[in-house]
């Protein structure tokens, strides 16, 4: 695996830093039903003053360049941010895309670079549930994750998260949490059920109860509850006018419809 990683400069005396971590696929194929984590970085970049401090990019990234509004072209990879609160500082993880190859390389890039440069110990990461029944789109999703030992599952349960047992969880947001233990880090797992339509504020809101409740991490979320108004008041115009196209079908043509194929 080729790999670069680049710290402009490493933050001094770190309080008990947690490790954020929240990519999103980049396939195509996915991006509309699995991109939560990336918009709930890009929200907390909007609303926290973070400041980035490192860039990872690495052949497990997918074949691709960002070419900017000048016309110039610039390797995608992920980056590291950092951010104090009260009583401990937060690293985010956000970029581009979570790998899409050599995930176990990448994750163990990550976790070394967290635990010996950064002294991390504890880790969130954000994501999508790869393996349920969609939600549906009006419904205000649970956030549902796991743990690497009982006193994280414990931990969430106290703060809400419905705990997930008995079922295999795929891909980078969630080997990476099963791998940090062999770093010395405690590891949770965040998750919400896919269905609701992009830009996904209801599953924003959610996660940042969570994050709230359980790691004191406070972001004012006014504006995501009127993002979540006008989605839901477009579907229900939106299903209003699929009925009404179906009833409309099954009734036949209307008498001016009628009158214009006799004309």
């Amino acid at each position: 695996m080729w790999k670069n990683l680049r710290v402009e400069y490493e933050p001094e005396h770190l309080r008990n830093p947690l490790l954020l971590i929240s990519l999103s696929t980049s396939n195509p194929q996915f991006m509309l039903l699995y991109s939560q984590a990336r918009e709930l970085a890009n929200y907390l970049l909007d609303k926290l003053e973070f400041k980035r401090f490192a860039s990872f990019y690495t052949s497990a990234m997918p074949p691709a360049v960002s070419i900017s509004e000048d016309g110039i072209a610039e390797m995608v990879g992920v980056h590291f941010y950092h951010y104090s609160l009260e009583n401990r500082d937060i690293v985010l993880l956000a970029g581009y895309s979570s790998p899409s190859s050599n995930e176990y390389e990448f994750v163990e890039e990550i976790l070394q670079f967290a635990s010996k440069n950064l002294g991390v110990r504890e880790l969130v990461s954000i994501g999508a549930r790869w393996n349920e029944e969609p939600i549906p789109p009006l419904e205000s999703p649970k956030v549902l994750g796991f743990g690497t030992d009982q006193e994280a599952v414990k931990h969430l349960e106290n703060n809400g998260v419905t705990i997930l047992r008995g079922e295999p969880a795929y891909y980078f947001a969630n080997t990476v949490v099963g791998l940090a233990p062999r770093y010395g880090i405690r590891g949770y797992k965040l998750s919400v059920n896919h269905g609701e339509p992009k830009p996904h504020p209801r599953s924003l809101m959610a996660f940042l109860d969570t994050l709230s409740r359980a790691f004191g991490i406070h972001v004012d979320a006014t504006d995501l509850e009127s993002q979540a108004k006008e989605l839901a008041n477009a579907i229900k115009s939106s299903q209003f006018e699929q009925r009404e196209g179906i009833r409309q079908r099954a009734m036949g043509p209307t008498t001016e419809q009628q009158g214009d194929i006799y004309r």
